[in-house]
């Protein structure tokens, strides 16, 4: 078999990707990092960051983390990874039909779109349908909006809205955050309705249905592990997260997972950072063994 043409490839480059890509080129490794959108991942989407000591936009959190990877020696490539196999020496595959080859690889896709899960939701997608606050907020200025989901970042994308929307509601069936600013329905969006793009949305509680007026969802519900390009026998939990070791290891060997895409997961941008770099010296320590 041919030598791989990488010692690590890295699936995704948002935080957790770029930091393990750049940790292990650090290192003295062959690194790659692949991603379908432009790298940064989630963080092109944010607007301020509080996860450190200084406040950082989303964009420019993510361009830090290119260049880190860029002058590490990493290479950035645009591609939809669509099936990984072996285990080690692996095989990418991609949708443009190109192939690449590594001894280890880091899964870090973080999490997929989320869906409300009613028959006409794609009809509104783009029309009222959106999944980042941040990019779409003025779309929406003076006008009732809601916000699908709980947990930090419905949170986070509710209080992107608040000062823009004329009214802000929260709809989950778990409790609501609490701020102030914020209505709160306990329940869940079961239709959606509007000639001219999205004008209301029915919401079920308790057995009882009502109307909604609402220009725009942000809906942060159902967001799978985007994890399909890797073997069905790598180990998952039951919403389909990837399981790993301490060190970041899957059921695999040689294949790691880091960031939103793994089980146990917090969705916190310093913790993904912290995965990369914990994944990334885990490969490094397995391949200078070997």
């Amino acid at each position: 078999m041919e030598t791989p043409a990488y010692d690590v490839i890295v699936i995704g480059a948002g935080p957790a990707g770029l930091t393990a890509a750049t940790e292990a080129a650090r290192a003295g490794l062959k690194a790659c990092c692949l991603d379908k959108l432009a790298p940064g991942g989630v963080l092109i989407n944010l607007g301020e960051l509080h996860d450190f000591d200084e406040i950082w936009s989303g964009p420019d959190m993510a361009s830090r983390l290119t260049d880190d990877a860029a002058v590490a020696g990493v290479e950035i490539g645009f591609a939809e990874v669509t099936a990984v196999s072996g285990s080690g020496p692996w095989t990418i595959e991609t949708a443009e039909g190109v192939t690449h080859t590594a001894h280890a690889v880091v899964i870090a896709t973080g999490l997929n779109k989320g869906r409300l899960g009613v028959p006409n939701e794609d009809e509104y997608e783009g029309r009222g349908i959106s999944h980042c606050a941040h990019c779409d907020a003025p779309l929406y200025a003076g006008l009732p909006v809601i916000v699908a989901g709980s947990g930090r970042w419905a949170d986070h994308e509710a209080k992107e809205l608040i000062g823009v929307a004329s009214e802000i509601t929260t709809v989950d069936t778990a409790p609501g955050s609490g701020l102030a600013e914020v209505k709160h329905l306990q329940g869940r969006i079961v239709g959606l309705a509007g000639n001219d793009g999205l004008q209301s949305v029915t919401v079920e509680a308790a057995g009882r249905r009502k109307d909604v007026p609402a220009s725009a969802v942000f809906v942060y519900t159902d967001q799978r592990p985007a994890a399909e390009c890797l073997p069905a026998s790598v180990a998952r939990d039951a919403k389909g997260h990837v399981v790993i070791d301490a060190e970041g290891r899957t059921s695999i060997p040689s294949l790691f997972a880091a960031g939103d895409v793994r089980a146990g997961a917090r969705y916190y941008l310093a913790d993904a950072i912290a995965d990369g770099q914990r994944v990334a010296q885990s490969v490094v320590a397995m391949l200078k063994k070997s």
